[in-house]
């Protein structure tokens, strides 16, 4: 314990250390014909005042430099270094609107090597790992910060290894790695080549390098379900480092609400750290017993710190009431609930308008390329009864004026687009075939019985015999089809008997039911019509409706309609 106490108090005053107004001389060797930045401090803030001088001159600028140096954003260049270039340079800098001033004197003497002067300190390698030497570090980084192109070559104790890269991967560490590596970096700037380097030295150990601790449990924010009045204990663990033997110095604590927690009850006991290694790889625990929970400690943070001489790691832990919990959970649930209810709501109100809009919208979707010659056949009863007339008006004037002029739909509207002199069963149940949708115009007269005997004829011709669908063949049954109230005191167009049986037996062809003036009695119909009422629905078409493509009428019937001419629905909503 006091060993930790002491290392904390050895990272503080680290941590805590400046001087100010202070003097501090560094001795430095460059190498001869590189380029090298002299950095007056690390890190300094943005309102930083710097000011270099050399011999007896002291500038900002490049007015009077040494020839092959120049002064870049507060750096000295060596641009490369030249043995002229050896003396005594000095950094001066102070925060701007202060007084204290600090001065760092530089001894730079430039030697001629093939491989540039080592660092101070080492890097270790742990035996036995991959590991990699980064050259984007130290000086180098300010040269590669110019954004020129660069070539990097790696040597180990100034022979060249097979590695370009910036970056040398070391596999499986052993012995023989130690060394001196040296990052030499070929460059181009402002037309001109030049040439950096940098030397790293290499140790390899068997032990584990100090590396920065990982919180492994808490997680930064956790939540715990408890109950007042009973035992609980929070477990701290955290990654130290790897390597067969780690020494360095972790402390591990627990803050309760900011405070520590030895301090804050005698309901709280803290244990004893302890570590171990899996796999190579040490973990430290620390375990927080709350003896007794009271209700002081609900909502306030239970933080465990992890601390070494590479940096902080901290987890914290917030308890909460199991009954709380589960309303929190009960919440939770039900808002949910309540956002899937909303948006099945929304979805059946606005369905409509979501898909013509995502028809509209989407770049996938592609007119049809079915075979199909037309998108839809439109079947009304022909007739000069005022109420059917109604309906062929709407056939014939208002529907191709909105889905053939507006919309870009191509209809079959039986009664305009007929051929003279073409058998009528054979004509109709190969144009039913070729569309596809059946638009079927009902009106209250349409299942009344006729009063044309030559009608009556036709029908019952028509329904004496099978009819032949022109590509597969199939027949279909008078009976089942064309039945008896056919020609006696229910009937209706031929067509609308052959897309039925597409629609329910071929399952082919999809029927848009149309009602005009007068509701149908719906127990009037046949059963296959019925069947259509019932799952799909009736469009209802009044005289005062709108002609309009985005009115609600029009929505409905589109939505119903297969993708039209993207090209003729760009200004429709």
């Amino acid at each position: 314990m006091i060993h930790t106490v002491s290392f904390q108090l050895t990272l503080i005053l680290i941590f805590s250390s400046q001087t100010e107004g202070d003097h501090e001389t560094k001795q430095l060797e460059i190498t001869a014909g590189h380029v090298f930045p002299l950095e007056c401090e690390q890190l300094l803030p943005e309102d930083t005042e710097v000011s270099w001088s050399w011999g007896q001159k002291q500038n900002s600028d490049e007015d009077g430099l040494p020839a092959g140096m120049k002064l870049r954003n507060h750096l000295l260049w060596f641009f490369p270094a030249q043995p002229s270039h050896s003396g005594n340079y000095s950094c001066n800098f102070r925060r701007k609107g202060r007084k204290e001033e600090k001065v760092v004197n530089f001894v730079i003497s430039v030697a001629n090597r093939t491989c540039p002067s080592v660092k101070p300190f080492p890097i270790h390698l742990t035996k036995g790992i991959n590991q990699l030497l980064n050259c984007n570090s130290g000086h180098i980084s300010k040269i590669l910060s110019l954004g020129a192109d660069f070539h990097v070559t790696w040597m180990k104790d100034c022979s060249p290894l097979p590695s370009k890269g910036i970056i040398l991967q070391l596999l499986s560490v052993k012995e023989s790695y130690r060394g001196e590596y040296t990052c030499l970096l070929n460059f181009t700037h402002e037309g001109n080549s030049y040439t950096a380097a940098q030397t790293l030295t290499v140790s390899v150990i068997s032990g584990s390098v100090p590396q920065k601790p990982r919180m492994v449990k808490p997680h930064q924010q956790e939540t715990h379900t408890v109950k007042v009045g009973i035992r609980h204990e929070l477990n701290c663990r955290v990654f130290v480092g790897t390597g067969e033997d780690n020494s360095e110095p972790t402390m591990i604590f627990w803050m309760v609400n900011g405070s520590y927690a030895d301090d804050i009850s005698e309901h709280i006991v803290t244990g004893e750290v302890s570590c171990n290694s899996v796999d190579n790889t040490k973990y430290c625990e620390s375990t927080l017993t709350i003896l007794e929970v009271q209700t002081k400690f609900l909502h306030i943070p239970f933080t465990c710190y992890i601390l070494n001489s590479k940096g902080t790691s901290n987890g914290t832990v917030t308890l909460v009431p199991s009954s709380q919990s589960e309303l929190y959970c009960g919440v939770a649930l039900l808002v949910a609930y309540t956002v899937v209810v909303l948006g099945l709501l929304a979805f059946h109100f606005f369905k409509v308008d979501l898909v013509l809009a995502y028809r509209k919208l989407s770049p996938c979707l592609k007119t049809p390329s079915d075979g199909k010659l037309y998108d839809a056949y439109v079947s009304y009863l022909h007739s000069s009864d005022q109420s059917i007339s109604s309906a062929t008006a709407f056939a014939l004037h208002v529907l191709p004026e909105v889905l053939e002029d507006h919309l870009g739909y191509k209809l079959f509207i039986s009664g305009r687009d007929d051929l003279p002199g073409a058998a009528v069963p054979d004509v109709i149940a190969a144009t039913v075939g070729k569309s596809r949708r059946l638009i079927i115009i009902l009106t209250s007269q349409a299942f009344t019985k006729p009063t044309n005997s030559a009608t009556v004829g036709l029908l019952q011709e028509m329904s004496a015999e099978h009819v032949s669908i022109n590509n597969n063949k199939t027949a279909i049954h008078p009976a089942v089809f064309c039945p008896a109230q056919m020609y006696g005191s229910r009937w209706g167009p031929y067509e609308w008997w052959v897309g039925l049986y597409d629609a329910l037996v071929k399952e082919g062809l999809q029927v848009i039911l149309v009602q005009v003036g007068a509701k149908v009695d719906e127990a009037q119909l046949p059963e296959s019509l019925r069947y259509i009422c019932c799952t799909q629905g009736v469009l209802h078409w009044k005289q005062d409706y709108s002609t309009k493509p985005n009115a609600k009428f029009w929505k409905q019937l589109r939505y119903r309609m297969p993708l039209a001419q993207k090209a003729k629905l760009g200004s429709v909503v």
